[in-house]
């Protein structure tokens, strides 16, 4: 919204901000035809914050705990959501809660061993590394259907 005001007396005029120079009429108060013009902008910020952790020990390779709370942009859904992830490899727990910022409905829920949690993330698409981690050959994995 642009409001015209005179630049002498600062009066509020009823008048357009696209009026020509030479055709504004004198103020009505104290007779100026220089004027003030003031554009009024607003808009919103809406600010989305994460908080991650480690727990690891020293002279050890990866963490034993990891955590991430708070918001996420959900590909799946094209959406921001609140989400948490926690990932015990002492207690071979994986954990993965995912809800609705707005509806606070669940969207994703996961809590399982985390030696099952195969397949997700940086994981999908790899294939099983050493004998430890493939199944035993009469049990196919979901990675491999088939195998056996």
């Amino acid at each position: 919204m642009t409001t015209v005001t005179c630049a002498q007396c600062e009066a509020v005029l009823d008048e357009s901000p696209q009026a020509p120079a030479d055709q504004r009429a004198a103020c009505p108060h104290c007779g100026s035809t220089a004027r003030l013009f003031k554009v009024e902008l607003s808009d919103t910020v809406e600010v989305k914050s994460s908080l991650s952790m480690k727990a690891k020990e020293a002279g050890r390779g990866k963490p034993f705990l990891e955590q991430k709370v708070g918001d996420d942009f959900y590909r799946k859904a094209q959406k921001w959501v609140k989400r948490l992830v926690r990932i015990d490899r002492r207690n071979d727990q994986y954990t993965e809660h995912v809800v609705d910022h707005q509806t606070n409905e669940t969207i994703h829920h996961c809590d399982e061993p985390l030696s099952a949690h195969r397949g997700h993330g940086t994981e999908k698409g790899k294939t099983f590394g050493t004998a430890a981690q493939r199944p035993p050959a009469d049990e196919p994995s979901a990675e491999h259907p088939g195998a056996g």
